[in-house]
């Protein structure tokens, strides 16, 4: 019989609960749309593109505004396993928050193994400084910042959560008013463990850093949980074990959403679902509804 590696998992089988794609073959078919509702988005919709908040090419963000002065602003981290994906691809999210009154600001980062995955965290949270800095000059309040993602982009999420923002940046220690995180990993034991390892190279100190669950703090802003019914089991358990510590530490939950059918990409796309319970309770958590 097999050894196990994680729980009761051996190595095939961990490295399948980490592939969403053994579930969703026709992932790529979500992606390749993904870009086309996007480059139609940015087509009809106001908005500044490839507004640099970094010094490399990679570190760029497209700015949605909202039709009101002072609006709520969101910050978003697309998925694609730390290794793909664009910014050019998550715009179709766009129109939803901006009808309901919110700027939205997808992020492009440097991806694995292009640069470590601590470096593409540190331009994440690059980038929400950056916003927090100019979010005024483009008709949105600094004070009303909130930040969202999806699967590796929720990763990211986690840790912006679990940032000290007065520590690190100087910002004030609750920038961040609320966040989003959908089908997400926030500890990063079992993903060093199986496949991904091969391109993360990720090294027991880098795999606690990274690790938001290691790092919960005595204040965190309010979080909206989400994942699939047609997810991995590991990912469900990785969001599911993340809202349990968070409410024994006795931090907001304000929803955690097991969403009835969706599989992982599915998932991704309820972040432009005005009528799901995903983007409903983000509305709700920001006063917008």
């Amino acid at each position: 019989m097999p050894e196990s590696v994680w729980l009761h998992y051996d190595q095939k089988a961990l490295d399948d609960q980490y592939n969403q794609r053994i579930l969703v073959p026709n992932a790529n078919e979500y992606m390749a749309r993904h870009g086309v509702l996007s480059a139609q988005v940015r087509n009809e919709l106001e908005c500044r593109l490839d507004v640099p908040y970094g010094p490399s090419d990679d570190e760029k963000v497209d700015i949605f505004p909202a039709a009101q002065k002072g609006a709520p602003l969101v910050v978003y981290f697309h998925g694609g396993a730390w290794t793909r994906w664009h910014k050019d691809n998550n715009s179709f999210q766009a129109p939803h928050f901006v009808k309901a009154g919110a700027m939205f600001v997808p992020v492009n980062f440097a991806l694995v193994p292009q640069v470590p995955l601590e470096e593409l965290v540190r331009q994440c949270k690059a980038s929400v400084a950056w916003a927090y800095h100019h979010a005024a000059e483009f008709g949105a309040d600094p004070d009303k910042l909130y930040v969202a993602g999806h699967s590796s982009g929720a990763h990211v999420v986690g840790l912006i959560a679990v940032t000290d923002w007065a520590q690190e940046y100087g910002l004030p220690a609750d920038v961040i008013k609320g966040a989003y995180a959908a089908s997400g990993m926030y500890d990063l034991r079992p993903v060093r463990l199986c496949s991904r390892q091969e391109y993360l190279n990720l090294d027991a100190g880098a795999e606690s850093r990274l690790s938001a669950m290691r790092h919960i703090p005595d204040r965190m802003p309010p979080m909206v949980i989400a994942y699939g019914e047609g997810e991995q089991k590991e990912f469900r358990r990785q969001s599911k074990d993340w809202a349990k510590e968070l409410r024994r530490l006795g931090h907001p939950v304000v929803a955690e959403l097991d969403l009835p059918g969706l599989h992982h990409f599915e998932v991704a796309e309820q972040f432009a679902n005005p009528d799901g319970p995903l983007l409903q309770a983000i509305f709700r958590d920001m006063g917008l509804r």
